[in-house]
């Protein structure tokens, strides 16, 4: 992990989905990297990462897994291709009603249906780089699937942050969110903020939910944001500088 970088904010030009600053292709370079330096670590490369082709290898789902020997196994199995259509056409829904977002819709990712006794319509997971898990739910309209697949986009973008910087302190407590879910680190909580400012600022854009909905958002992001604020030790400085900016947003 890259600590010796300047924040994530300042080096990034800001935060993914939220400003059309972001250099998401510098971000994508350094996950790239790291990843390579991590894979010699593990033994598990043998080339140097040098060429635009190496790079977009670095960022295949697929291979990223590799480099967690110690993840469980990916409690998913594949869609059907009425599935992955659907998918296909929010994203691309998006992409027309918010066009500064084209890059950070495409990442690379592995979509899957998601096996689960926990009732979550969907999930991913920092150890499963660019796998987004959907459920049978997921599916119900075109404005529950786009909200389900922002919502965990902004989880992958927020990870490979993480890659490079350090958000939460080392020894830091779990946290309740505000909905209940219990037992989540401090970066967990930081992202739960970054989708309700995310899916505030899309629905902002398209006019698909109320101003009920979007208040719902705003106190649920600020609610995080609250719980985060209770103690200093809980985030790093360059946590605090995406905090900051997620109460902006919010």
């Amino acid at each position: 992990m890259m600590s010796a970088l300047p924040h994530p904010l300042t080096e990034l030009d800001g935060m993914p989905f939220l400003d059309d600053s972001f250099a998401a292709r510098r971000l994508l370079a350094g996950a790239a990297a790291v990843r390579h330096v991590e894979a010699e670590r593990l033994g598990r490369t043998g080339s140097i990462l040098d060429t635009a082709a190496s790079i977009e290898e670095w960022l295949a789902p697929a291979r990223i897994v590799l480099l967690r020997p110690s993840a469980e196994p990916i409690p998913a199995s594949p869609l059907s291709p009425t599935e992955n259509r659907l998918i296909n056409d929010a994203l691309q829904g998006m992409l027309a009603a918010v066009p500064t977002w084209e890059i950070l819709l495409r990442l690379p990712v592995r979509y899957a249906l998601l096996h689960s006794t926990t009732g979550a319509i969907s999930a991913s997971s920092r150890a499963w780089p660019q796998h987004v898990l959907l459920a049978p739910e997921a599916f119900a309209s075109p404005l529950e699937l786009g909200e389900h697949l922002l919502h965990e986009l902004s989880h992958q973008w927020l990870y490979l942050i993480q890659e490079l910087w350090a958000l939460e302190g080392e020894h830091a407590d779990k946290l309740n969110l505000p909905s209940g879910t219990a037992n989540r680190a401090p970066s967990e909580v930081l992202g739960a903020a970054h989708v309700a400012a995310v899916l505030t600022r899309f629905y902002r854009a398209t006019g698909a939910q109320g101003e009920t909905r979007l208040t719902a958002l705003r106190d649920y992001g600020l609610g995080c944001l609250d719980l985060l604020d209770s103690r200093v030790d809980l985030l790093t400085p360059a946590g605090w500088q995406i905090a900051h900016r997620l109460k902006e947003a919010l």
